[in-house]
């Protein structure tokens, strides 16, 4: 499987040394692949982003995978390409507030009930030996690296 990635803030060559092709743009990213693994943050640049135009560029037979936050897809626009294109599909771990309205389009559409992501026994296990680690290091050295609340 060819990888494709893009990342506004991440140069090209960091990409393409981890061993994934870089794209120029998020219109390239979609146009080039069958499937969109979807991993950024809402901010106010990404909010309602995932549309329409942006979506509508994805191969016959596209899959959108979103792992993100629900706030990036545009669900109305969404909802009106799926209707317009019987060949894609969308795939969520966070249940869309339009979820009654993406039931229609059984064997295309898949979420989760709930936020899922990084839930699992090994994700936990590392999250707490991470945790444990930082506060070890704030107790040994005051080592405040990873300090949220300043």
């Amino acid at each position: 499987m060819d990888v494709y990635a893009y990342d506004a803030f991440c140069p090209a060559e960091v990409i393409e040394k981890a061993g994934v092709k870089a794209v120029a743009n998020q219109e390239a990213l979609f146009e080039q692949c069958d499937i969109v693994s979807l991993h950024i943050p809402a901010t106010p640049e990404t909010k309602q982003s995932i549309n329409y135009a942006l979506v509508g560029k994805m191969k016959k037979g596209g899959i959108l995978v979103n792992t993100a936050r629900k706030e990036v897809i545009n669900e109305p626009e969404l909802l009106k390409l799926m209707a317009d294109r019987q060949d894609l599909k969308f795939v969520t771990d966070i249940m869309p507030d339009a979820n009654a309205d993406f039931q229609k389009f059984e064997g295309r559409y898949f979420s989760t009930p709930k936020k899922m992501g990084a839930q699992t026994a090994e994700a936990n296990t590392n999250a707490g030996i991470a945790a444990a680690r930082q506060i070890n290091a704030f107790f040994k050295d005051g080592d405040t690296k990873f300090q949220v609340n300043k």
